[in-house]
């Protein structure tokens, strides 16, 4: 089956804006220009509209789009760029690192209507979204903590992370029984009961156990949940992790195919990755094993750093 995958990216060097190209049987071709912005950081899809968080020179928001590249509508809110968006029935949640915040907007007839910014801490390093029931989980990075919102947008509590942790990005299992969240910083899985909301084990997910490195960045899971994908940027890998009865291990790690895999995600029996500093997205083959094989495909996508179809 032929898939139009969408590419976030910077606009430091040498990107334009929003990018697209055609995912088929592991192959990957025909990247274009899908729509010349600044800073489309990260963006979400669906079958109806394309969002992402961009810069104007007004300032910093959201833009909505369809697919054929009309504006439908954008919201500027913010002095920078937002570094996450996912939407959730017709709102749309933006979480904001440098300004420590994390935004509610509404999709309705195809506009925009602004609702409310949570301001947590200048610099808290909000770095995702997370539902849970009807709890808001937000990341906070320079915290070391998640902290929890209810759907009214007030404190509920939060997870505590040991001083240098770093907690970026996490995925709920389909029950929702479990959390496993990655560090940016001390480089680990952490397996959390959503039960009592505590940290039931984690393990380093660099070669050896090593520490050194920082900068572990995306999170995946198969859908028979049973491995784990990780991405790590300072060392150019791609780990997997068997999480069978929850008990993580550690069962491969593999370069990347180019420099900085700020992103990736699972399609079919493959993965594809956003490596922005070398300007391109690979594809791997995912074995019957659940380890990633050789590399399959390679096109250039400059700065790309957030990945999503349909």
């Amino acid at each position: 089956m032929k898939h139009t995958i969408y590419a976030g990216t910077y606009t430091s060097k040498t990107s334009q804006g929003i990018y697209t190209f055609d995912f088929q049987n592991g192959k990957l071709s025909n990247p274009q220009l899908f729509y010349s912005i600044k800073n489309p950081k990260y963006l979400c899809v669906n079958q109806n509209n394309v969002v992402s968080t961009v810069d104007f020179d007004e300032g910093s928001g959201v833009i909505l789009m369809d697919h054929q590249r009309n504006v439908l509508d954008k919201f500027v809110f913010e002095h920078c760029t937002s570094c996450y968006i996912t939407q959730k029935g017709n709102r749309l949640y933006t979480a904001n690192y440098h300004e420590g915040t994390f935004s509610v907007l509404e999709i309705k007839d195809n506009h925009l209507t602004y609702l409310q910014t949570v301001h947590i801490k200048e610099h808290a390093g909000c770095h995702q979204v997370l539902f849970w029931k009807d709890l808001i989980l937000i990341p906070c990075l320079f915290l070391d903590q998640v902290l929890f919102f209810d759907r009214d947008l007030h404190p509920a509590g939060g997870i505590d992370f040991k001083k240098g942790t770093g907690p970026r990005h996490g995925i709920f299992t389909k029950d929702q029984n479990y959390l496993y969240l990655v560090s940016e910083l001390s480089n680990e899985l952490f397996v959390i009961s959503t039960t009592d909301w505590e940290i039931v084990s984690s393990i380093s997910i660099l070669p050896d156990g090593q520490t050194h490195k920082k900068d572990t960045a995306a999170i995946r899971m198969n859908k028979e949940e049973t491995r784990l994908y990780i991405s790590t940027r300072t060392m150019d890998i791609l780990s997997v992790i068997n999480i069978e009865d929850e008990q993580p291990q550690l069962i491969q790690t593999i370069d990347c195919g180019g420099k900085h895999p700020r992103d990736f995600i699972l399609i079919e029996d493959y993965l594809l990755c956003a490596n922005r500093s070398s300007d391109s997205v690979c594809s791997f083959e995912i074995k019957k094993d659940g380890t990633v094989g050789n590399l399959v495909s390679e096109i250039t996508v400059p700065e790309c750093v957030c990945l999503d179809t349909p």
